[in-house]
């Protein structure tokens, strides 16, 4: 007997690439590299619906039968021609093809030609737009057209193994083998393997058409997070001239269940903390340049203590998964979605995803398979639809064997039908939505009625596990590496059909000087750094927040990386982790504490309790932790400690000294092991001294309730308006306008849409509006520039917790303008500081001033720092402004 070594020719590399139009080639040629999208490659054609041509010369020396030429994935529809000979045609972009191109292949010089035509953007007569095919996120980020996994040539024996399915069924040890061969006859025999042992041989039998059979192996060892074992499976077909053709495939044991409302990896707890990949790599790529850049940032993802990643509506170039099961990372992979549901195309989905795990069901890491994201493509208010949701569930879970599937992971306002997981996406902005992202995560802990169906059809157990499957917070990378020759990225443009247009990029750093932002800052890099903490910050609350819910199995983060514009992920598109990214890592791990101060900002002189709660760690494995110290400290200083339950949720209550001189302070919270600190949770503190009465000029407020503010924060009030005297109201009537007109000045504390009384309409309109954006999906930032009249206000320039409920919902439009020059002191942003709008706006009124707010001042005075804030906003009121 004779083994046939397949040999193969790797085709990856340069090519040609001619850009076509409808009548041919347009004359443009460009190299580019295969595998790769040629999109992300040729300038100006990110988002192309182009056909293109692919060229290259190779040379072959091996003869000339059972020659194949093999592709990895084309992205979407191939014609092949070697050496001028149409070979074979496929349409698809997530599955492997190959021909037989014995007799065209020729001993020495040959040329392949692939023809790559993308669908339309919109629907003809003659063909549908590609939003009828499953492409995933290419109508976010930009087509990934072309040739975009590796492509190759190898001899094959005359009878040779066309297509081979392995599963590893842990209770009963067994290895199961399906097997399809180009002729049919040969004697099949499969060997499992643990390192270099041959642990069993079998003769696998042929029948209906197909090779197929099980064996068992003896004391298996299950694969798991902490100990990734793996088996070769090897499949060898000896025909009857004696050559020999063989296959393998790497597998492994392990079991995943949902039951009694939590995840269960080899029979033991599994807290899943994963972590959402969209699979982009620096330049938009659909692949990385190297294995070993993706080796590297999937161990990236491990050290921040992630045991999961969620592939995210894409099936994955094949060594993702071998790297997650060499690694012992878990994966929850996704059907590419569509947008346009037809009864046909959705079928087709669905067929092509059992395909996908019949192909792929033999990586162990592989746990969870999702049919629909966010019920895109899908009306889930129709009967038939919904109907096709539950079969399609059942028809993916009859092949999906020892694997969770997921009908549609769910967020407002779509909803489960059947599911092995009851999961549910929620994004809340930090601080703004705070309490409602509490509020929400208590309710989803309850688990909810609108997670499900309420149309009487849900098939809802109650034993699912719940699950938060997306959540996260934006923070805006550097950037500037990733301009070209001083050039924007080109997809600083997409963004802008995304989050209300706060998700486009372009003239970002004209913008940044335009709004005063590098005054307020100092530097771009400060308004980053700024970012990157308020994002931390928002992130470790977050998922402290999930973690301290018993009933709570897993979640997953948006995201592991920035994609282009989606500005959500601990890394930048080019891998740069973000400033707060290491420190996540604590809020991450296989224990976690959560800190939770009554109070975000506190006065000098009083008392601050806070919460402290510890969960266990669930592992998916039998290691039981032993209990460590909890221990609290402010700005580094440690103030009390108290003891761990190490394995049961557990809560304790306590005291916070506060400082006597005001600013913003670190309180911690550590759980320490060994000396060691396994996990942390922290909170900024802003202390504030308590208002001092000002002994200044009274200021005048006709307003009863207004004036009862002024004299809760320490101000004098007057009976009568001078002309020096500060008028305080609610509106910008006659009479205040009047003041300011005189030469007096006047503070308006915006309240509601009609404060200012149309004196700002003249010309470019100035208007009390509502914050734009949705600052949730993408957060809004809210910035108080730290200067003058508010030096005395502690905290750094992004607001925080401590400043919540002084965050109104109205924000000044239009002011400052082209005919309105205005000094401002606060101010609102969101994404790639966009829907920008002053909160606090001292503007010129003929001779005198007129000082709009916006933050709640008169609303807000149970928050500590609210008087101190109220008076600084008074002080910039009283001033002097330069300027005309």
């Amino acid at each position: 007997m004779t083994v046939h070594a397949r040999e193969r020719l790797p085709l990856d590399g340069p090519w040609e690439l001619e850009i076509l139009d409808g009548e041919g080639d347009t004359g443009q040629r460009e190299a580019v590299e295969v595998p790769g999208a040629w999109t992300a490659q040729v300038p100006g054609h990110g988002d192309s619906h182009e056909t293109v041509r692919y060229r290259r010369a190779f040379e072959w020396t091996t003869g000339t039968d059972g020659v194949h030429l093999a592709f990895g994935g084309v992205n979407h529809a191939a014609e092949v021609r070697l050496n001028g000979t149409v070979v074979g045609r496929h349409v698809g972009a997530w599955e492997p093809f190959s021909f037989d191109v014995s007799g065209v292949v020729l001993v020495g010089t040959n040329t392949v030609e692939v023809t790559v035509a993308y669908p339309p953007r919109t629907d003809s007569p003659d063909e549908p737009g590609y939003l009828q095919f499953p492409h995933g996120k290419q109508s976010w980020y930009g087509t990934s057209a072309g040739i975009w996994q590796s492509v190759f040539l190898e001899t094959r024996p005359r009878h040779h193994i066309a297509a081979l399915e392995v599963h590893a069924d842990a209770p009963t040890g067994t290895i199961a083998v399906r097997a399809t061969a180009s002729i049919p006859g040969a004697r099949a025999e499969v060997s499992v393997s643990l390192g270099d042992e041959v642990l069993v041989r079998a003769e696998v039998p042929w029948e209906d058409g197909e090779y197929r059979g099980a064996v068992n192996v003896p004391d298996v060892r299950l694969w798991g997070i902490d100990q990734p074992t793996l088996y070769t499976v090897t499949l060898a077909l000896a025909s009857s001239d004696g050559i020999t053709d063989v296959v393998s495939r790497s597998t492994g044991f392990r079991t995943i269940e949902a039951r009694d409302g939590a995840f269960f990896l080899n029979g033991h707890e599994l807290e899943i903390r994963a972590v959402l990949d969209q699979d982009y790599h620096p330049g938009s790529a659909p692949v990385p340049a190297t294995t070993q850049e993706w080796e590297d940032l999937l161990r990236k993802a491990r050290a921040l203590g992630f045991n999961m990643l969620r592939i995210h509506i894409k099936r994955p170039d094949p060594r993702y998964y071998e790297i997650a099961d060499r690694m012992g990372m878990l994966v929850w992979t996704e059907l590419p979605s569509w947008m346009v549901w037809t009864q046909s195309g959705a079928d087709e989905g669905v067929a092509m995803l059992q395909r996908f795990i019949a192909a792929d069901q033999h990586h162990p890491s592989i746990v969870i398979w999702t049919v629909v994201n966010e019920a895109w493509g899908l009306d889930m208010t129709s009967e038939r639809q919904r109907r096709w949701l539950a079969d399609a569930f059942h028809r993916v879970k009859a092949v999906a064997r020892g694997s969770l599937v997921v009908d549609n992971s769910a967020c407002f306002p779509n909803f489960h039908v059947v599911s092995d997981i009851d999961d549910y996406h929620l994004y809340r902005g930090i601080p703004e939505s705070r309490r409602d992202w509490d509020e929400k995560i208590e309710e989803f802990a309850a688990r909810p009625d609108w997670t499900y169906s309420s149309y009487g059809d849900a098939q809802r157990t109650g034993a699912e596990p719940l699950m938060l499957s997306e959540f996260g917070n934006w923070a805006l990378p550097l950037v500037r590496d990733q301009y070209i020759d001083g050039a924007e990225p080109w997809w600083f443009a997409l963004g802008a059909q995304w989050a209300y247009g706060a998700a486009e990029g372009t003239r970002l750093m004209q913008r940044f000087a335009e709004l005063g932002l590098d005054q307020v800052f100092g530097t771009w890099e400060e308004l980053i750094a700024q970012l990157h903490h308020a994002q931390l910050v928002a992130n470790r609350y977050q998922t402290t927040s999930i973690r301290i819910q018993p009933s709570i199995g897993g979640y997953v983060l948006t995201q592991l990386c920035d994609v282009q514009w989606e500005a959500n992920g601990l890394f930048d598109m080019n891998r740069t982790p973000k400033a707060g990214t290491a420190a996540f890592a604590l809020a991450n791990g296989d224990r976690a504490i959560a800190l939770r101060p009554d109070a975000y900002g506190v006065a000098t002189g009083e008392s601050l309790e806070a919460s402290i709660t510890t969960a266990p760690a669930r592992t998916g494995s039998l290691a039981v932790p032993a209990p460590g110290v909890i221990r609290v400290l402010l700005n580094g200083v440690e103030i009390c400690s108290a003891p761990d339950h190490a394995q049961r949720w557990s809560s304790v209550r306590v005291t916070v000294p506060i400082p006597e001189k005001p600013g913003q302070y670190e309180l911690v919270a550590e759980l320490v092991l060994d000396g060691a600190v396994i996990a942390r949770d922290a909170a900024d503190l802003v202390v504030v001294a308590p208002v001092e009465p000002d002994y200044g000029s009274a200021i005048f407020a006709p307003d009863s309730a207004v004036a009862d503010w002024a004299t809760s924060i320490g101000l004098r009030c007057s009976e009568e308006l001078k002309a020096d005297t500060l008028l305080v109201t609610t509106v910008f009537d006659a009479a205040a306008r009047a003041h300011a007109s005189d030469g007096g000045r006047v503070l308006v504390l915006v309240e509601d849409p009609h404060a200012l009384d149309g004196a700002f309409d003249l010309l470019t309109a100035g208007r009390v509006g509502l914050r734009a954006g949705d600052g949730d999906w993408v957060p809004r930032s809210e910035w108080l520039d730290r200067r003058g009249p508010f030096a005395s206000v502690p905290g750094s320039t992004l607001l925080g917790i401590a400043f919540e409920d002084l965050l109104g919902e109205y924000v000044l439009t239009g002011i400052p303008n082209a005919v309105r020059a205005a000094t401002v002191y606060s101010g609102i942003f969101s994404g790639w500081l966009r829907g920008a709008a002053s909160t606090t706006a001292t503007v010129r009124w003929s001779e005198g001033s007129v000082t709009l707010t916006t933050l709640r001042l008169r609303h807000a005075l149970s928050a500590a720092v609210a008087p101190t804030l109220g008076r600084a906003v008074v002080d910039a009121a009283r001033g002097t402004i330069s300027g005309g």
